[in-house]
């Protein structure tokens, strides 16, 4: 039988059409197995104006793959006395005693870490476009105390920035250092991952950003500025290497080897505390029980056979029912995976404790679909000799026609129920600047020829041109590649792109309401008094 570096060598064909039918520019992939670093390989060009190739220190944001991390922080703060797992969070940020809810009042470390305190996305109140960053780091935690709670506490798993920003906070405070000093002294450091960093890499070794246009080219886009600076580092900033991401990996799955072994809480020698807890399944994922597909602390757990889409983009484009289901011949064997994505980038990350076995893929763009993902589940196919073996490539077409669709059934959408309703109110009516509950976030409005002009917390390049939709309610078109060149994440959802302006008799338009996150509410921002004169008792 062949070895397993011949086997992954045989894959290389596979590998690099997945990558073409991307568009990704690069694909970069490494495999621990073992306990020991058994192969690396590269693929394409860290940038379309240039021969260079990625290797093993090519830097690209990995950002979801952070979280990890921040939950070895969080391990690490315990081990020191400085946190404790269970006590409520309100103890470490008591502004949040100003929410009367749960999480408020019961939310801990681990409720947070394992996304399970209910709180929703509400992405758009920190990044839009052209990597702009929308909240100063001051602005957190008084912003997250009045963003809804879209399911019960403890109950379902939501998948949310917001949580690891919480954590951010609560380390920062604790160490009185920023999260990306503390990590890199306590984890960074001694493993000798020195390509990794929380800002903006520099230096001509790391991988370009671009998305993927409709006509599959890629297109540059810019760095979205989460960095150390902004609140959010524990959750999307890292960039790191394929070489010093399995040198984390490798060290994570030796000490939790170890403490299984000892029954212990820590490793000699290793920077990690308490991975048996960072490993342990705390919450179902979507309708899945939790001994099946379960969310750990920074990382998913899937037991097999079953499928190991369930954190990529794949799985929300093509549907459980369609991705392939992996391990048949391997019941009962636990995976423990994450993916990363972010305008630019995309990263998979596979572990497999009862074989010291970890897969990496990342590439430099955002596409319709995740090649990190399918690459990765072809390796642990691979790993686990899976016969017979799955046609990812049927997969990568089924991924990318079903994005497109979306996006196109959006923009029909839109059309078919805009009306020629005008405006109730001259455009002058709807100027002004609106808050959010928190008043951290302001949307200004302004008026321009034939519309309005929105921009977010006065911030330029995040605005949008308005065009009359149906009375008060206003939008902006869905077009896919207008979007991407702005660094956007493209967003299928017609409440994202819709505006809706409400009036009383005396003051006029005073507030408007956005439905940004599509798991929560429409949110409402109010008008700040003053701003506009015109009522509609004076036409």
């Amino acid at each position: 039988m062949a070895s397993l570096d011949d086997r992954i060598r045989s894959l290389y064909p596979e590998v690099s059409r997945l990558r073409e039918l991307s568009g990704s520019p690069c694909l970069s992939l490494g495999v621990l197995h073992e306990g020991q670093i058994i192969h690396t390989a590269h693929f394409g060009q860290v940038d379309v104006n240039k021969p260079s190739p990625p290797d093993d220190d090519t830097i690209y944001h990995v950002a979801s793959l952070t979280k990890v991390l921040t939950a070895a922080a969080v391990a690490s703060l315990v081990d020191e006395g400085l946190l404790a797992w269970n006590l409520p969070i309100r103890h470490y940020l008591p502004e949040l005693e100003q929410r009367q809810d749960d999480l408020g009042q019961r939310c801990t470390l681990i409720d947070l870490l394992s996304n399970r305190s209910g709180i929703a996305m509400a992405n758009a109140l920190w990044g839009q476009k052209h990597g702009e960053f929308l909240l100063s780091k001051s602005q957190i935690v008084q912003t997250a105390c009045h963003i809804e709670a879209v399911k019960p506490f403890r109950s379902s798993f939501v998948y949310s920035q917001w949580n690891y920003a919480l954590v951010t906070a609560i380390i920062e405070k604790v160490t009185n250092e920023t999260f990306g000093t503390y990590v890199r002294r306590k984890i960074f450091v001694p493993l000798g991952m020195s390509r990794s960093t929380f800002m903006r890499p520099e230096g001509d070794n790391v991988a370009t950003p671009y998305s993927v246009a409709d006509h599959m080219n890629p297109v540059r886009v810019k760095h979205l500025n989460m960095t150390d600076r902004t609140g959010f580092a524990g959750g999307y900033a890292m960039r790191t290497t394929i070489k010093d991401l399995l040198a984390l990996y490798q060290s994570l799955l030796h000490a939790h080897a170890h403490e299984l072994r000892q029954d212990v809480q820590s490793t000699d020698a290793s920077p990690f505390r308490d991975v048996k807890a960072i490993f342990s399944p705390y919450i179902g994922v979507g309708t899945a029980a939790i001994d099946s597909i379960a969310y750990c602390l920074g990382l998913y757990r899937t037991r097999l056979p079953n499928i190991l889409a369930t954190s990529s983009v794949n799985n929300l484009v093509v549907g459980p029912r369609r991705m392939p289901r992996i391990g048949g011949n391997s019941t009962g064997l636990e995976v423990f995976h994450h993916t990363g994505n972010v305008p630019g980038y995309f990263a998979s990350a596979f572990l497999i404790p009862s074989t010291m076995s970890a897969i990496v893929v990342l590439t430099n763009s955002l596409s319709f679909v995740d090649p990190t993902d399918l690459v990765g589940q072809l390796l642990v196919s691979q790993i686990l000799d899976e016969q017979p073996p799955h046609d990812f490539l049927k997969f990568c077409d089924l991924a990318q026609s079903a994005s497109m669709a979306a996006y196109k059934a959006l923009s029909l959408q839109l059309q078919k129920y805009k009306t020629e309703k005008p405006p109730d109110l001259p455009l002058v009516a709807y100027e002004g600047e609106y808050f959010n509950k928190a008043g951290t976030f302001i949307i200004a409005i302004s008026q321009v020829e034939k519309g309005l002009r929105m921009t977010m917390q006065h911030m330029p390049l995040t605005s949008y041109h308005l065009i009359p939709y149906d009375g008060n309610t206003f939008y902006w078109p869905a077009n896919r590649n207008a979007e991407i060149e702005q660094s956007m994440w493209p967003i299928p959802s017609s409440g994202y792109h819709k505006i809706v302006f409400g009036a009383d008799e005396r003051h006029g338009i005073d507030r408007l309401t956005w439905k940004h996150d599509p798991l929560a509410s429409p949110e409402i921002f109010e008008k700040r008094k003053g701003t506009s004169t015109l009522s509609l008792g004076k036409l």
